[in-house]
């Protein structure tokens, strides 16, 4: 049997040429979905950073300004010399959205908004501990003076004296971390804005 390749040949090709033309397009419409999800996982990204962020200024501004005006400004205001005998109550955790949420800060695409959210926090998170030895010196202080007040015996003057010193020497503590965190809190609230939060009060 003898092939007429003037009609085998064409035949061929044609099958060699829409075999191409199929991959072709069938490469391109994978390439195209693989396009489309990653753009979904990208801007599903987005969206939970970006939610995040908003959460986080909107943690960090509260409950600074609480802080500011339960004790921020008290301490402002104590001369220098001075022990806080202020006793602090304090919550187990003011830092919900930043404690529930820190396996995403690493997701975090600025390296310096990043590291600005993590120290800013970590002031915040020693400032609370400082507080609370505070009001376990103010506690110490008071009942060594309600005892000498009530035995009027010198021993217990000296106590009361000595807790007081250690007061003192804390609210020095006190005042300069409580600058820092000033400080940090405003640095990290205008990083958080200049990377698209808003300022609810703004808004």
């Amino acid at each position: 049997m003898i092939l007429d390749w003037s009609s085998f040949g064409p035949a061929i090709l044609g099958a060699i040429s829409g075999g191409l033309i199929t991959g072709w397009f069938s490469m391109k419409a994978t390439s195209t979905s693989f396009e489309n999800q990653q753009k979904q996982l990208d801007d599903s990204e987005k969206k939970l950073i970006s939610g995040l962020l908003q959460a986080l200024h909107d943690e960090i501004e509260t409950v600074y300004e609480r802080y500011q005006d339960i004790m921020g400004a008290r301490l402002e205001t104590l001369p220098d010399g001075e022990a806080l005998t202020f006793y602090y109550p304090l919550v187990s955790d003011f830092f919900t959205v930043y404690n529930g949420n820190s396996f995403l800060i690493g997701r975090i695409p600025s390296n310096d908004l990043r590291k600005q959210i993590i120290k800013t926090y970590t002031l915040a998170k020693g400032i609370v501990d400082s507080f609370r030895l505070n009001n376990d010196l103010v506690g110490k202080f008071e009942l060594a003076n309600k005892i000498y007040e009530e035995s009027q015996q010198e021993i217990h003057k000296q106590q009361a004296i000595a807790h007081y010193k250690s007061l003192i020497e804390y609210a020095k503590n006190l005042k300069t971390t409580h600058s820092e965190l000033k400080r940090e809190v405003s640095k990290l609230l205008r990083e958080l804005r200049k990377n698209g939060v808003l300022d609810e009060k703004d808004s």
